[in-house]
């Protein structure tokens, strides 16, 4: 996970400088709900996160779009006892393609 979003998704009171409250708010409850998921198709689900697969057709990636436009890579990695989520920044070279 990117420093940045790990220390949003640990910190309640840590607030990224070019992020909204909006924004903070939409990613606490990303990270909430993949916590709350049992299954990946659980998270997958929620229209509310706005995920959206990835675009090169990787089904263990995936895309959620905040309400300002920003967004989070999600890589889907599952175990034989448990799934885990990892959050990203897209990078410009992605958010280009």
């Amino acid at each position: 996970m990117d420093e940045e979003l790990r220390r949003l998704a640990t910190d309640p009171g840590f607030q990224p400088t070019d992020w909204s409250s909006q924004e903070v708010r939409e990613f606490h409850r990303l990270a909430q709900c993949a916590r709350a998921a049992h299954v990946e198709d659980d998270l997958r689900n929620l229209r509310l996160l706005r995920i959206e697969p990835d675009r090169a057709g990787d089904p263990s990636r995936a895309q959620a779009t905040l309400s300002s436009g920003r967004t989070i890579d999600l890589t889907f990695k599952n175990t034989d006892s448990h799934g885990v989520l990892i959050l990203g920044i897209p990078t410009r070279e992605t958010e280009t393609t």
